[in-house]
């Protein structure tokens, strides 16, 4: 692992076994690290890293969100300010967390709990350049953020935006996934480099077949649902073309019933009929 630089004063680091982007923000005073590794012993070593980069000192780490690929290495940065979004918690109560403590052999204690909870927006000024911090709705996770630094044009976007396509968990919204693309695309031009999750920095059209890909994924789902096709049948229904590969698009059909059925389905009149308006 190393940093390399994608724009004055911003770095990426590429961390294994899943090819998460780190980033660095490094100000006139201080720095900022975006996402932690994928665990604990992991983020001792991305720290030792920064160190050897800058002599500013390194007082904030950003996660984008709580999956362990992002989000183990966290614990070693407990003396540190340290963000995530308010639905934490929630997030790491999943199953894949479970299944990535088991494998690295580790417990629920060594894992860290941000010391700063976010809902919406924040902002750290570094000395020289601000950095800001956006959660754009559920998404990805319940909990995404972004890490924008308008001044030089770069943004991370954590899993928001992947090369090679969505991944899911028991939290994804695929409605509220492009709703956040949206917003995403409210903030980006022609020269903002966009460094998403996993891969390659790359510009607004890795974001724009991201957006339109998921749109895609939840518009057909929720079409068929409304149509009455069963979810084992919606892959293969009339030929349809689904974006990325079978596997992605069932996992994100499942998805979609799964937010649609929970949603239920539309009444069959307005509620406000049913109601007596006489008057005393």
């Amino acid at each position: 692992m190393d940093f390399t630089p994608i724009a004055p004063g911003i770095f990426r680091l590429v961390a294994e076994p899943e090819t998460v982007n780190v980033g660095l923000v490094v100000g006139e005073d201080r720095c900022l690290l975006i996402d932690a590794g994928t665990s604990p012993r992991q983020g001792s070593e991305i720290r030792a890293l920064v160190a050897g980069v800058t002599d500013r000192p390194l007082t904030t780490v950003v996660a984008t969100h709580a999956h362990w690929d992002h989000a183990f290495g966290l614990a070693a940065f407990s003396d540190l300010e340290t963000i995530g979004h308010d639905t934490w918690t929630e997030t790491v109560a999943g199953g894949e967390t479970i299944t990535a403590l088991r494998e690295q052999n580790l417990t629920a204690d060594d894992l860290h709990t941000p010391t700063t909870l976010l809902t919406m927006i924040a902002a750290r000024d570094l000395g020289g350049i601000t950095v800001e911090i956006a959660h754009l709705g559920r998404a990805h996770t319940g909990g995404d953020l972004i890490v924008a630094i308008p001044a030089s044009k770069v943004i991370f976007t954590g899993d928001l935006v992947e090369i090679d396509g969505p991944r899911f968990d028991e939290t994804t919204s695929l409605r509220g996934w492009v709703a956040a693309l949206d917003s995403l695309f409210g903030m980006i031009g022609d020269s903002t480099i966009i460094v998403p999750g996993h891969g390659e920095p790359a510009g607004i059209d890795v974001a724009g077949r991201m957006r339109a890909g998921v749109a895609a994924l939840w518009g057909q789902a929720e079409w068929l649902y409304h149509e009455g096709i069963a979810e084992d049948d919606a892959y293969h229904h009339d030929g349809l073309q689904w974006p990325w590969d079978e596997a992605t698009a069932k996992a994100g059909i499942a998805v979609a019933y799964r937010e649609l059925k929970a949603q239920g389905r539309p009444r069959g009149h307005l509620p406000i009929m049913a109601v007596d308006h006489r008057m005393g």
